[in-house]
């Protein structure tokens, strides 16, 4: 049986972290099963390296950005292929470009175009784990690329897929999804399964995975499961397809849990939306999270693409740190009490809300970031761990003299409710 495992960076984080990585792996090899491992870099070099960068120049052109990057998994796929050869375990490592993993041009955010793993099965077929330096692959122009922050997890999801592999294994420093922020939220739970949507839905707004990754796993049907790099013996949390349903419930709401993430900048334009969305796109810019009028556009933009931003946008105002946090989970957008305590959580908590983005599996809202771990909390625990039932029947439905919220239209007021189209 052929597996893929990735290790995230925290998981390789030391010498001691990468032999202990290194014996999981063996112990596997040794059951008579194929391995292909794909590595992140270790502990924070990443951060490291794009501080060195800026400590060196005031711009760094985004090629020699991802020439730079790529080193840190080049280092740990070495240093765990060493390690696997002290174990008695024939491996060999590969970058992205030696195992065959073709990108287009983009660099920094490159999308993989298709996988030719050639010789990855060569050396399979020779006994040996192959460890593949995730994150990163090569243009047909022959440049080094690299596939956004969090890529590994694709990188191990494509390679699965290409390969066929039984089934792929994303292993970090967390036991797996949970309800929320575990960190955040005492009582957050694990979720021991998770659709695909749900999960994307997750990884976009907060959770430890490359949301492209669930993406490539839902359309070539790969079996992916997020568990514990240090407890082989952890559940984890399985992707499936859909989930069972409970007998008369076939319409329920079922919210899994609140996402939260951070470090976001709320920026305000006078471009008209059309001029905006052909601007940021020629800088490979994703417009997801917007409100806008006739006079005015204000969009929400990740850390790492507002050097990006500000090179093609004439930017009136910037507000930051920005959070995001959003409730998750199936038929959301068509069930009312959901948005109606949402908004009232928000607002109970005292907290300003710039905008709000509805969709099929999430209400998602942005606040000041002091705000992100009270919300939290209180969203998790008015959402998850209370049920729709227990609001139903308290009939605690939206009334007149709801308090308002900072920054949400009132009557006569332009629409800031904007779908979230992707």
């Amino acid at each position: 049986m052929l597996i893929v495992q990735k290790y995230g960076g925290t998981s390789l984080a030391t010498p001691e972290h990468i032999r202990s990585a290194a014996k999981r792996i063996a112990e596997v090899k040794r059951a008579g099963h194929q391995l292909v491992v794909v590595v992140s870099a270790m502990g924070k070099m990443t951060n490291n390296l794009i501080a060195l960068a800026k400590s060196t120049v005031g711009f760094a052109p985004q090629r020699e950005m991802d020439m730079l990057l790529t080193t840190g998994e080049r280092v740990s796929m070495a240093l765990l292929a060493m390690a696997l050869h002290e174990e008695g375990v024939p491996a060999i490592s590969f970058t992205g470009s030696q195992c065959g993993i073709v990108t287009d041009s983009v660099h920094t955010d490159a999308k993989i175009l298709e996988v030719r793993p050639d010789r990855i099965r060569s050396e399979l077929e020779k006994d040996k784990v192959v460890i593949v330096a995730g994150f990163q692959g090569v243009s047909r122009d022959k440049e080094v690329t690299t596939l956004g922050r969090g890529g590994s997890d694709t990188t191990a999801v494509a390679l699965a897929a290409a390969l066929g592999a039984e089934h792929c294994e994303i292993l970090t420093d967390v036991e797996g999804l949970y309800s929320a922020d575990p960190n955040i939220v005492d009582n957050a739970e694990l979720l021991r399964t998770c659709t695909y949507e749900e999960a994307l839905e997750f990884a976009s707004l907060g959770a430890k995975m490359h949301p492209r990754s669930i993406d490539l796993a839902k359309r070539f049907n790969v079996n992916v499961r997020i568990a514990p790099s240090a407890d082989s013996t952890a559940a984890g949390t399985q992707l499936v397809a859909s989930m069972e349903e409970e007998p008369g419930a076939m319409e329920r709401t079922r919210i899994r849990g609140i996402g939260s993430k951070d470090g976001y900048t709320l920026f305000r334009t006078r471009m008209d939306l059309r001029t905006l969305s052909e601007s940021l796109s020629a800088v490979h810019f994703p417009l997801r999270f917007f409100s806008f009028t006739d006079s005015e556009v204000r969009f929400l933009s990740e850390p790492e693409k507002v050097a990006q931003v500000e090179t093609v946008v004439p930017i009136e105002e910037s507000l930051g740190p920005v959070a995001l946090v959003s409730a998750i989970g199936d038929g959301i957008h068509g069930c009312a009490w959901v948005l109606s305590k949402f908004l009232r959580t928000i607002a109970e908590a005292g907290a300003p809300c710039h905008f709000v983005c509805v969709n099929t599996l999430s209400v998602v809202a942005a606040i000041p970031s002091e705000f992100k771990e009270p919300v939290t909390a209180a969203l998790h625990a008015v959402l998850v761990e209370r049920s729709e039932t227990d609001w139903a029947k308290k009939k605690e439905l939206p009334v007149e003299g709801a308090p308002q919220i900072e920054g949400l239209p009132t009557a006569g007021s332009p629409p800031y409710y904007e779908k979230n189209l992707t």
